[in-house]
């Protein structure tokens, strides 16, 4: 039954290379706990040292005031899973530029990794807006050398290079699956129409 699944969920098209800053999208059939229905901002990728990317759509159930309450946070921040490697680790994806953020990695046009933490709280604290503009994420997702490139050529993952940077950092989980999902245009109607438990079905 798994290998029927593989086979109908094949990519229609031919997918580009992963690079910093390429979203992947999970096909539907994925079973992994952490990457079903994922979608994954590529944060870095190398041939050589593997790649590292952020899960955007995983809420964890808890807020950012939970977790650091000495942030004294004006309104509820969604705290998000980015995956399973190191989970008690804390980053932040963003788009507030170097300007405000200083040591941000840029990581494509108008997203930002990271960044100097102080900064952020006293950007958090003043009540500045986040909604939209920030997201934090505990953990990552990560590959080693040559892993990445071979689940895209498993049909895995769908690459996409163009971002929606609305859609990636906005709230919610499986919302913005199937936005990203309908970036790739009514070939991928399938992975759409899919139950998220086929026992749905």
């Amino acid at each position: 039954m798994q290998r029927t699944h593989d086979d109908i969920f094949n990519l229609l098209d031919k997918q580009p290379k992963p690079a910093r800053g390429s979203i992947l999208v999970a096909k539907p059939s994925m079973g992994d706990r952490f990457f079903k229905r994922s979608v994954i901002m590529l944060v870095d990728h190398d041939h050589e040292d593997g790649s590292m990317g952020i899960i955007v759509n995983k809420f964890t159930g808890m807020t950012l005031q939970e977790v650091l309450p000495e942030l004294h946070c004006t309104a509820d921040i969604p705290l998000y899973l980015g995956g399973p490697v190191n989970p008690e680790m804390l980053f932040f994806l963003h788009t507030l530029g170097t300007d405000i953020i200083p040591d941000s990695i840029q990581v494509t046009k108008g997203v930002y990794f990271g960044g100097k933490y102080e900064v952020m709280k006293e950007y958090i604290a003043s009540g500045a807006p986040v909604a939209g503009r920030v997201k934090f994420i505990l953990g990552y997702s990560g590959w080693a050398s040559g892993q990445l490139d071979r689940e895209i050529e498993e049909h895995s993952w769908a690459v996409l290079k163009q971002v929606d940077i609305a859609n990636l950092m906005a709230k919610g989980q499986h919302q913005l699956w199937s936005n990203a999902v309908a970036q790739f245009g009514d070939k991928y109607r399938l992975w759409l129409n899919w139950p998220q438990d086929i026992a749905d079905n």
